[in-house]
């Protein structure tokens, strides 16, 4: 959140660390369901109150992280 860069290194530790996360309830997380995820969290509500409690932002950074993460970013 610092450095606002969901393309930095770290960005893309904590993206890896998400799916990481994700894949110990969900077994596997293909890029496309990562993906999908994200845009729910900057998409909805709920989600975005939840991630954006303690730093605003929260949610579209991480949101953009996972998307160049995913590679989703450069799919329109």
């Amino acid at each position: 959140m610092k450095t606002g860069d969901p393309a930095s290194d770290l960005a893309r530790k904590a993206a890896d660390l998400h799916r990481r996360w994700l894949m110990i309830y969900w077994g596997e997380c293909s890029k496309e369901a990562h993906a999908g995820l994200a845009r729910l969290y900057a998409g909805d509500e709920r989600f975005t109150a939840y991630y954006d409690r303690e730093q605003p932002g929260t949610a579209r950074l991480l949101r953009d992280a996972i998307l160049i993460y995913t590679g989703a970013d450069r799919l329109g």
